[in-house]
């Protein structure tokens, strides 16, 4: 299901978990970004380039007449494969080690994930940037940049191919499709636990303002889901998972 700028999913105990789509402005300011990063690098590698051939070209002189004539071979080689490996790896790299992210959009604070809400694979890493070659035709992402804007999803041809889709970063909301019709309202949490980090406070926070949309099966699982990580990293009393969150926020976890 999907809107606009909205993408929602439903897990089979009918949780709703909704997406902010990642726009075209937004992806093309990543992009500009990343554009310029890797511009950056080539202009250090063309700066350690430049020393390295006068070096190897210095010592080839001294080996004799007509020895520069094949000193720039090599070395152009080395430049085409490295140029290569750093358009084509700089998004595998990133994407795959900052879980669908690359600098660029880390600064926009968007994602790539997969069409079912879960973190993209190498796989659907490797699929998506290999057509990004394609998305690039004729020139400047022509054609991606079109099939993103005809496309209700703002995927480009990589997305199609790999199943994956470009989200902004936020509080995922959770609401069961049964009580999507009663609005009862943001409930107002406290957070006193100054050991909690920024992104746990933002989902803990969430779940509680949240919580009475979820259906009873909806509402369990999910608690427990949030709450055992955080059990394991901060110890205390758990007793039951929703019980636990409370205590924890509050940062008296440590009681029974």
């Amino acid at each position: 299901m999907s809107s606009a700028d909205r993408y929602t999913l439903e897990t089979p105990e009918n949780v709703e978990v909704e997406f902010e789509l990642a726009g075209l402005g937004s992806r093309f300011c990543a992009m500009l970004i990343d554009g310029l990063l890797i511009w950056l690098i080539v202009f250090v590698l063309i700066v350690l380039a430049l020393l390295l051939n006068v070096g190897i070209f210095t010592a080839m002189l001294s080996r004799g007449p007509g020895a520069d004539r094949w000193a720039g071979w090599p070395l152009a080689v080395i430049y085409a494969i490295v140029a290569a490996l750093l358009f084509g790896g700089y998004f595998v790299f990133f994407e795959a080690v900052m879980r669908g992210q690359t600098p660029g959009k880390k600064a926009m604070k968007i994602r790539v994930i997969r069409d079912d809400g879960t973190p993209v694979t190498l796989n659907e890493v490797l699929v998506r940037n290999i057509l990004r070659l394609v998305d690039f035709l004729p020139v400047l992402y022509g054609l991606g940049g079109l099939v993103m804007f005809l496309n209700p999803l703002c995927k480009r041809l990589g997305d199609l191919a790999a199943g994956t889709i470009v989200v902004k970063e936020g509080q995922l909301d959770y609401r069961a499709r049964a009580d999507k019709k009663r609005d009862l309202g943001p409930v107002a949490v406290g957070v006193a636990n100054a050991e909690l980090a920024l992104e746990e406070r933002r989902v803990l926070t969430g779940f509680l303002q949240r919580r009475v949309e979820l259906l009873p099966k909806a509402r369990y699982e999910l608690a427990e889901h949030l709450a055992r990580p955080l059990y394991e990293k901060y110890g205390g009393h758990y007793g039951d998972a929703e019980g636990y969150i409370e205590r924890l926020v509050e940062g008296r976890h440590y009681e029974s």
